[in-house]
């Protein structure tokens, strides 16, 4: 099982930066038979983490794919912050009038570092 620590690279899992981190990381083991991500000592999160990591990555290749990736060690707080940027991202996915916002999440297009949620 290939296992990304979140401790390796960063002190939390808010913001933007750190998550476009996790996402090429994601990208380098995404088509492992198991994958697990790891948060333990992680205490701070944010939607911009999950955004522009898993859920910018489950537009791409699909919400079944990114849940079946482990999170080791995430709390309540970590969990919820997940869930709510996944359901945001489905939403997406389900409403044609957000194609274009959609197509800048996949493309890392947009310029004002907000990508949705």
């Amino acid at each position: 099982m290939a296992i990304i620590k979140i401790s390796d690279f960063s002190k939390e899992a808010a913001s933007k930066t750190k998550g476009l981190i996790l996402k090429e990381k994601l990208l380098e083991h995404l088509d492992d038979a198991d994958l697990a991500v790891d948060f333990t000592g992680i205490e701070m999160f944010a939607s911009p983490f999950f955004n522009n990591s898993f859920s910018a990555l489950a537009l791409i290749y699909g919400f079944e794919k990114i849940n079946n990736i482990k999170k080791i060690g995430l709390d309540s707080t970590g969990q919820n912050t997940y869930d709510t940027s996944i359901e945001n991202a489905r939403l997406l996915s389900n409403s044609p009038q957000f194609s274009e916002q959609i197509n800048d999440i996949v493309n890392n297009a947009n310029k004002d570092g907000e990508q949705f949620g």
